[in-house]
């Protein structure tokens, strides 16, 4: 499953992970909590950072012709807040965020809830964010923000994970285009994952129409590493889209290859 992915570069002395709740064990080690200077909150805002940073350095380094650009934080929502690229998590205390049962996330083109122990997509324009909120207490909680700010283009030819936010699983987003004019786009997509499970696929409109969804569709996968041809036409072409693949809650999956035809 790790074969060839990304330490990362802020927490370079954690083991490569998938999912962030296999680094608390470590984190833990490492750090005791002592209730001072070492809380709860810090062990699991720094296990996402550890899994997000390296999954922006495989996304940086996936494409074969051009690479991406994922911004990526985990902290205190409340303080000393969450901000990434131009999206930030609503600054109030964790009994508030707890109460009501969500925070919000705001963006330059709206505003998105994310429930607590959950996660939630914002596509809208030009925006492509994901959050996760693992944690809330009284004062504290933790969320996890991401924002796409430049898609990977097909073909990927070097793994990338789906990062997992203690469980919850982060979609991954790339450019589609065919090589020449075509009605019919042919992908064909390895992936590994440590279950059977089903991926949700999605195709999306380019940078500026990212809430227009083209086409919705699922397809299953086993355990271990599979290869999924799956193909989109449109007349008289196929025009260039923007692939989502979101894999299930609770599972590890790396995305081995995407390839396109013609």
């Amino acid at each position: 499953m790790r074969r060839g992915l990304a330490v990362s570069p802020t927490l370079n002395w954690l083991p490569v992970s998938v999912n962030s709740a296999d680094l608390i064990e470590p984190l833990q080690r490492e750090a005791a909590i002592d209730g001072r200077e070492v809380v709860e909150w810090m062990h699991i805002a720094a296990a996402d950072n550890a899994v997000f940073d390296a999954f922006g350095e495989e996304y940086r380094v996936c494409s074969a012709t051009a690479g991406g650009t994922i911004l990526s934080t985990s902290g205190d929502g409340y303080i000393p807040g969450v901000r990434v690229g131009n999206i930030r998590a609503q600054s109030i205390r964790g009994s508030v965020v707890r109460s009501r049962g969500y925070t919000n996330v705001y963006t330059p083109r709206g505003s998105f809830r994310v429930p607590v122990g959950g996660k939630a997509l914002f596509a809208k324009g030009d925006i492509l964010a994901w959050a996760a909120l693992p944690y809330a207490e009284h004062v504290q909680y933790v969320i996890t923000l991401v924002q796409w700010t430049n898609l990977a283009k097909a073909p990927i030819s070097k793994r990338v994970r789906f990062p997992s936010s203690h469980g919850k699983v982060a979609p991954n987003f790339f450019l589609i285009s065919t090589r020449i004019p075509s009605p019919i786009c042919f992908m064909k997509i390895g992936l590994t994952s440590n279950k059977a499970q089903t991926i949700q696929i999605r195709g999306r409109g380019t940078k500026g129409n990212y809430h227009n969804i083209l086409f919705e569709d699922s397809f299953k996968i086993d355990k271990g590493e599979s290869e999924t041809i799956y193909y989109v036409t449109g007349f008289p072409f196929v025009s260039e889209f923007t692939l989502e693949l979101a894999p299930e809650d609770n599972t590890k999956t790396v995305l081995d290859r995407l390839e396109v035809y013609p």
